[in-house]
């Protein structure tokens, strides 16, 4: 199973993270350093004197539990007599005396059963039935054991035995006595004698030392943090010296230099600082220089640029005035040809023979045509210099419209026409773009030859970086050598050339020219005999703001 990592952020908690973002990242490098140096020395202080206390606690414990095993075994010497005699008033008497000092806070007597005999305690309402070593051979004898009573607080619990020896010359039998109180040969146990030594006097001891050691800590601290501050203040002056001279540098002083001569990493850092100021300083004045020169050389390009412009201008003015004084020389000809065709037609149909009519109305026809030529020469010059008011345009009710105003095309010759999707809307010239889709779906009928299947499809997608246009037909098709060709005047296929097709080989270059305006691109994608299909691609940055339309 692969473990993932989790990210930092998610490791601490937001508010050490907002604590370290607000508080801490306002500090400075040498806040930063008092403040680790700080938590360092508290942390120092902390766990010194935590582990004095821990030691001191445990030495205390073993010195009182030492304590409470010598002051066990000598009230069992001294209590052999009262076990002898039976005396439990004496034992008694003897225990009440020993809670009068002040650590001992129990003391029990036990027969040798482990039956209590007699108990003294500083709680009066404490009663005890047998002994903590529940047997005579129990393992915890003379062992220091640490208990807890709600009124006696914390204390230290040993168990002794008591017992002396047999009088010389005397058998077991006749001290009356059965082996088992006896633990060795000689001896006679007698039972069992209990101390409890109290802890809360040397733990109050205890405390008010860790009051004092944890003040001695804090003095200690307040002492050396401010010979810290300074020792650090002074550590840091030649890192201010430099910041100091970098500010000056960015106002512009580049004669900044830092006077430092120390023989450390420091002075080191100092005279690579210099050596960098005098860098800069000589780089900024060759800068300066190259920038004069360039200003000069702008200069000189941006009169030049004018120069040029205005010969542009003047060569545009001058083509148009040249293009209309062409159109107008050749249309008032052409105007006067059909005038006197059409004159000849109303005047002399009836005198004139079939063929001569025919002839007539073959003149009219070719003029109309001409002049047509002329006029779409005419405006294919004007698309680049003059542009139109840019207007928010609904594509798709636009291309609807136009499919209406071709329906008497599409049904003499049999086609079917569909928009694969809502176009959308465009900032755009809207006679331009209506030119664009008119001639791209005027070039598919014409050229849809003798196809079986006679369709035209019209839809768009999102391409990188901006929007694609498709006219999709199912029409002759255009051969590979002859694909760039079509978008050129009087260019057209070698398989459009020979299937009488009427046209002006002006439409596609006039859409290549509208595209191109906007900074797009036009291509096609074509097999002989099975269609053609016409992206146009308009940018993001064209101008042309680009939303969805309703459905």
């Amino acid at each position: 199973m692969i473990e993932q990592t989790q990210p930092t952020s998610s490791v601490w908690p937001g508010w050490i993270l907002r604590l370290r973002r607000s508080s801490i990242g306002r500090l400075g490098l040498q806040g930063k350093v008092v403040l680790a140096f700080s938590m360092l020395l508290m942390a120092a202080l902390a766990t010194a004197t935590g582990f004095a206390l821990e030691r001191s606690q445990s030495t205390l414990a073993g010195l009182m539990g030492e304590q409470a095993r010598q002051l066990s075994q000598t009230l069992a010497f001294a209590a052999v007599e009262p076990y002898q005699s039976g005396d439990a008033e004496q034992l008694h008497r003897l225990g009440s005396d020993l809670i009068k000092s002040r650590n001992i806070v129990l003391v029990a007597f036990f027969d040798a059963q482990g039956k209590a005999l007699t108990t003294a305690c500083r709680d009066p309402d404490f009663r005890i039935g047998h002994s903590p070593g529940d047997s005579p051979r129990s393992q915890l004898l003379m062992r220091v054991q640490e208990r807890h009573l709600p009124t006696l607080g914390d204390f230290l619990q040993v168990t002794a035995p008591v017992f002396d020896r047999h009088p010389p010359g005397k058998t077991r039998a006749e001290t009356g006595h059965d082996s088992t109180d006896t633990q060795g040969p000689g001896v006679r146990l007698h039972g069992y004698i209990t101390v409890g030594v109290s802890q809360n006097a040397a733990q109050a001891e205890l405390h008010r030392v860790s009051i004092v050691a944890l003040g001695l800590g804090l003095a200690i601290f307040a002492l050396c943090l401010p010979l810290a501050i300074a020792l650090i203040h002074r550590i840091f002056l030649p890192i201010r010296q430099l910041v100091s001279a970098t500010n000056r540098i960015s106002t512009g002083q580049y004669d900044a230099h830092v006077e430092m001569c120390r023989p450390d990493e420091i002075g080191k850092l100092a005279t690579s600082f210099n050596e960098m100021v005098d860098c800069i300083h000589e780089h900024r004045r060759e800068l300066e220089d190259a920038n004069h020169e360039l200003e000069g050389k702008v200069r000189r390009r941006t009169s030049e640029l004018e120069a040029s412009n205005g010969r542009l201008s003047a060569e545009i003015a001058e083509k148009e005035d040249f293009l209309r004084a062409v159109s107008h020389d050749l249309n008032a000809p052409l105007r006067n040809i059909s005038g006197m065709a059409m004159l000849l037609l109303t005047k002399y149909r009836g005198r004139l023979d079939e063929e001569v009519v025919h002839r007539l109305e073959r003149i009219r026809k070719n003029v109309e045509a001409e002049s047509d030529l002329i006029a779409e020469l005419l405006e294919l010059s004007r698309i680049k210099t003059r542009r139109h008011k840019m207007e928010s345009v609904d594509i798709d009710g636009l291309v609807r419209e136009l499919v209406d105003c071709f329906e008497p095309d599409l049904r003499e010759k049999n086609i079917s026409i569909s928009v694969d999707n809502v176009l959308p809307s465009l900032g755009c010239e809207r006679m331009r773009v209506r030119q664009v889709f008119q001639n791209l779906i005027d070039n598919a009928i014409k050229y849809m030859g003798e196809s079986v299947e006679r369709r035209i499809n019209i839809g768009w997608s999102e391409m990188a970086g901006g929007h694609g246009f498709y006219v999709r037909d199912t029409g002759m098709g255009i051969h590979a050598e002859d694909v760039q060709k079509v978008f050129y005047v009087f260019r057209r296929g070698k398989n459009a050339a020979g299937s009488n097709v009427v046209g002006k080989g002006v439409g596609l270059a006039s859409v290549k020219s509208i595209i191109e305006t906007y900074g797009g691109r036009i291509w096609v994608e074509s097999e002989v005999g099975r269609g053609s299909t016409f992206w146009f691609f308009i940018p993001n940055a064209s101008g042309c703001e680009v939303s969805l339309a309703a459905a």
